[in-house]
């Protein structure tokens, strides 16, 4: 059995909905599908991206956190 996880980001801006979000996750999932993978979930992973010290302070960073979304297909 083979395994494909594939990133999903869904437009994120102040007039995006669910319901948009939903399309492109159908969308993603139907393009798999076509190629005989089967959908098996989303997962959400979490990390925080490091900050930086920068030169001497200057352009330091603050580390931040991220979270994707996954989507798993099995064949």
């Amino acid at each position: 059995m083979q395994y494909l996880a594939v990133p999903f980001n869904p437009p994120a801006s102040r007039d995006s909905t669910a319901t948009a979000a939903a399309a492109d996750l159908n969308a993603l999932i139907a393009r798999h599908a076509s190629d005989g993978w089967e959908f098996l979930g989303m997962d959400n992973h979490s990390t925080v991206v490091p900050g930086s010290a920068g030169c001497f302070g200057i352009g330091a960073t603050h580390p931040y956190p991220v979270t994707v979304s996954i989507v798993v297909f099995k064949k």
